[in-house]
């Protein structure tokens, strides 16, 4: 019988954190090895080549989040037994929503104590059970919301995007807040990391949309990186 990879690759967009997280990673009763993953642009490379039991990100403050929840999804899709654990402050609320369609996405805050994150860590090598998910964030949103953010994050103003969608401009208004209180952004910062993703969570959206309609494979994806350029 063939032994399970028991192999962690791990990516970290900050070096100091990533020399804490080896050392944590080091601790663990694990017997395969320990992998950094020096750029995400490497990733479907390498999980590819180790098939690794674990993949865990640090998503730091100043690191750009463009591009992050497509390689999340498209990990999900190629490798659905590989455990992916993400750790970041940054869009929490929407973070977790998005784990409640991914099986093997866990996501933690940055903040979260090192017993915590041990404990989550020996959870993922050791078996594929389910943490109980937070309440909070819906990122299914409507079609409108999502091209209302969409068209904000590319500059238009309020009656610039009713012009467009042939609303008027309170109603636009109306569509931006709704989307902001179900995705729980509640400041600045949240809104800047927000526009970053919002074009690939739009389109991640419909994929689940279609996943759940067991259409999904009408997209015809034949690789991770056709559906990553997608």
């Amino acid at each position: 019988m063939k032994t399970r990879n028991e192999d962690i690759l791990y990516f970290s967009s900050d070096k100091l954190a990533a020399l804490g997280l080896e050392s944590l990673l080091s601790t663990l009763p694990c017997a395969g090895q320990i992998h950094e993953l020096w750029s995400l642009s490497t990733v479907i490379a390498q999980c590819e080549k180790l098939k690794p039991r674990l993949l865990v990100f640090i998503f730091h403050e100043n690191m750009p989040l463009a591009g992050t929840l497509k390689v999340l999804y498209a990990l999900q899709q190629q490798f659905p037994a590989m455990q992916m654990l993400v750790l970041t402050r940054r869009l929490l609320p929407l973070m977790h929503a998005l784990s409640r369609y991914l099986p093997s996405l866990t996501v933690l805050d940055l903040k979260s104590s090192r017993q915590m994150l041990s404990s989550r860590l020996l959870t993922s090598i050791k078996t594929h059970a389910q943490v109980q998910l937070l309440e909070g964030a819906d990122i299914i949103l409507p079609d409108r919301q999502l091209r209302v953010l969409l068209m904000m994050a590319w500059g238009y103003s309020m009656e610039h995007i009713g012009i467009r969608l042939g609303i008027s401009h309170k109603t636009v208004n109306a569509h931006k807040l709704n989307a902001l209180t179900r995705l729980q952004i509640k400041s600045k910062n949240d809104m800047a990391d927000l526009f970053m993703v919002i074009d690939e969570l739009r389109m991640l959206v419909s994929w689940l949309r279609l996943q759940g309609k067991g259409k999904l494979s009408e997209l015809n994806f034949y690789s991770l990186e056709e559906l990553l350029e997608a």
